[in-house]
């Protein structure tokens, strides 16, 4: 999930937000990377975005640290980063005291044989037998399915004993409440956790009977540190089998794994022994992301087919992608709701998804759509890794103990029950028309919302101490939050703000004029469907409203940042493919026609003139702008999206104060 969002393309996040996370994760942040033998393919990805972030600036510095019990050097050395820098290892003194108890403790190695048929079956009556009343025993696997499988068999042979399931396919809550169940005190009776990998990585448990498929050695070597992990159990065993099928890993990885087992079989081994052990590990040759890579993915804007650039390949392994799926009520073959909520997903392989709409519909939403339109169907072939996907609650596949489950047909709860009446959030960010930022409690004067975007800009500014950013850019980006909303003037906007509110209102209201913010939380509908207000704002900036900017170098970084401060208009100015079949004589982009104009504002200490908004020329003008800015060598990717992020919560600030929306 975060790796996604310093690649700009945010797993299960509002594609208008991505560039704010590219911002905020590049630029004053710490990355610590724990238990890197899970991270698979992201590991060397991560190492190459350190590096971009050396070579090509940040706005305020930005480091990160590798960590493991196990570190393979030849992860961490990218064509971009061959070197490690420094390595910080334990030291004699840390080995002492309670830490030494946990590095020294030891349990007994012991193979065991699980029969052909019902493998899970047969492993469950083998942990039954051995587990003892009041101590905790884990079991841990390399698949979910597996995982499941051992834990239904648990269930009816060990009725006594709590049997807690914990893997990857939960929504959070239910995820929360299996680790809490894992990591609570046994009972009398004791407790057995079924697990998969997610114990390799922040779960704090000490088993006195642990079972492990064989896998990949530095998976090994976590999973037994789960085994009489405090150093106090005196009779602590760590059973293992070779498992039916070696995927999710290499054939290879797997069968060197056994054979450092077998060496150890019937011996008492410490954690220190297990580290110290050469095991063969293969050396895969996996994508790693290049420099011409990361300065294609700043563009947001999708291709011409209506897609997006995939960063799975620098995310993970093929075999492990997921969608987040959520489950909703479903009224007249449309999905009731918006853009789903994070307590709602659940990740599900895209293998599992694909079967499922074999007899099942599933739906995506739409950002060029508006309304209850947002949803359209969604076939196999439109998943890809980290989108969202919504299905019908009535035809099941969770529950609460299983997690994702394409077996159960049960209706599902909910996460958060929905009224019919809800399918329009006042949060709502998900198409290219939408503002609910601009939703308030009280109409607010579009003068006082530039000068407290400018204040908030420069205060911004102060508390991050941007040292990577000359004082030029600075101030461009504190011009840009004067001058962001002036596209708002339009008519267009104006109509489609009054239109909120009372009839016998409206003539007032528009004597006091223009606003920024409705006082109304009724979504806006722009007489042009698709009505973009900050493009109408660069575009009044790149003319006659040029004379606003003064004597200010950065000119074009100042346009940029207006342009880009929701993040629908950044490199490029693309019309939607509905909008020239809107049935209207004349063709617009993103809601500007030709010949449009907007109207002087007074911005109380200064005047913008009135502007022509001019296009298609002018969108050839920005672009061919915007692009010189990403690739400049003192600005680049990562100091630009900053000042983007910085524009942009200055706006979301400005507008909390008023009771917006944000």
């Amino acid at each position: 999930m975060l790796l996604s969002r310093a690649l700009n393309r945010g797993y299960a996040d509002r594609r208008w937000h991505w560039p704010m996370s590219f911002g905020a994760f590049n630029n004053g942040a710490h990355w610590v990377f724990d238990e890197i033998q899970l991270m698979d393919v992201a590991t060397p990805n991560t190492r190459q975005l350190q590096s971009f972030r050396d070579t090509l600036g940040t706005a305020l510095p930005t480091a990160s640290t590798w960590m493991s019990a196990t570190v393979d050097d030849r992860l961490l050395r990218t064509v971009d980063r061959p070197d490690i820098e420094s390595k910080v290892e334990l030291s004699g003194n840390d080995r002492q005291g309670r830490l030494g108890r946990r590095l020294d403790a030891v349990r007994v190695i012991e193979e065991i044989d699980l029969p052909d048929q019902k493998p899970e079956q047969g492993l469950a009556q083998e942990l039954v037998a051995r587990h003892q009343p009041g101590s905790l025993t884990l079991a841990v696997f390399n698949t979910v399915d597996r995982a499941c499988a051992t834990w239904r068999s648990l269930r009816k042979l060990a009725p006594d004993a709590e049997v807690v399931l914990l893997h990857s396919r939960y929504r959070p809550a239910d995820r929360a409440a299996h680790t809490t169940a894992a990591l609570s005190p046994p009972g009398p009776a004791g407790k057995i956790v079924v697990s998969t990998q997610v114990l390799e990585a922040g779960i704090d448990l000490s088993a006195a009977l642990l079972f492990t498929e064989a896998a990949p050695w530095p998976s090994i070597v976590q999973r037994a540190g789960r085994c009489n992990r405090d150093g106090t159990q005196h009779d602590a065993r760590l059973l293992w089998a070779k498992p039916p099928k070696d995927p999710p890993y290499e054939e290879s990885d797997v069968r060197s794994s056994v054979e450092a087992l077998r060496s150890l079989e019937g011996q008492w081994v410490a954690t220190t022994r297990l580290e110290g052990l050469d095991v063969e590990t293969s050396n895969r040759i996996t994508p790693v992301i290049r420099r011409k890579d990361l300065i294609e993915l700043f563009d947001t804007t999708p291709d011409l087919s209506g897609n997006d650039i995939d960063v799975a390949r620098f995310i993970r392994d093929r075999r492990d992608r997921t969608v987040q799926v959520a489950w909703r009520e479903v009224v007249d073959k449309t999905p009731l709701g918006s853009s789903p909520r994070r307590e709602e997903l659940c990740g599900v392989p895209v293998a599992d998804l694909r079967a499922w709409l074999k007899s099942h519909s599933a739906w995506r939403l739409d950002h060029l759509s508006r309304g209850r339109d947002s949803w359209t169907r969604c076939t196999a072939r439109d998943l890809r890794d980290g989108i969202e996907v919504v299905l019908a609650a009535s035809e099941g596949g969770y529950d609460s103990e299983i997690g994702w489950n394409p077996r159960s047909g049960q209706v599902i709860v909910i996460a958060e029950p929905m009224s019919h009446s809800q399918w329009v959030s006042p949060d709502d960010d998900v198409r290219v028309g939408d503002e609910p930022a601009s939703l308030g409690d009280a109409w607010y004067p579009l003068s006082r919302h530039l000068a407290d975007v400018e204040r908030e800009c420069s205060a911004l500014l102060d508390v991050f101490g941007a040292g990577g950013l000359s004082d030029e850019m600075c101030r461009a980006a504190v011009i840009a939050g004067r001058l962001h909303d002036i596209g708002k003037a339009s008519t267009c906007w104006q109509d489609a703000a009054l239109a909120t509110a009372d009839e016998q209102q409206r003539d007032d209201l528009k004597a006091r004029g223009p606003f920024a913010k409705t006082g109304s939380h009724k979504p806006l509908r722009f007489g042009r469907r698709f009505f973009r207000h900050e493009l109408a704002s660069a575009l009044a900036l790149m003319n006659e409203g040029g004379v606003s900017l003064g004597d200010h170098r950065e000119t074009d970084l100042v346009i940029y940042l207006v342009a880009s401060h929701h993040g629908r208009v950044r490199l490029s100015i693309r019309r939607p493919p509905e909008e020239s079949g809107l049935g209207s004589e004349v063709t617009t982009t993103l809601g500007v026609a030709p010949g449009d104009v907007l109207p002087e504002i007074d911005l109380g200490h200064a005047t913008v003139p009135q502007s022509h908004l001019t296009i298609p020329t002018g969108a050839g003008r920005y672009e061919g702008r915007a692009l010189a800015l990403r690739d400049r060598a003192d600005l680049g990717p990562f100091r630009l999206a900053f000042l983007e992020m910085v524009v942009r919560s200055a706006d979301w600030r400005a507008s909390r104060m008023t009771g917006g929306a944000r």
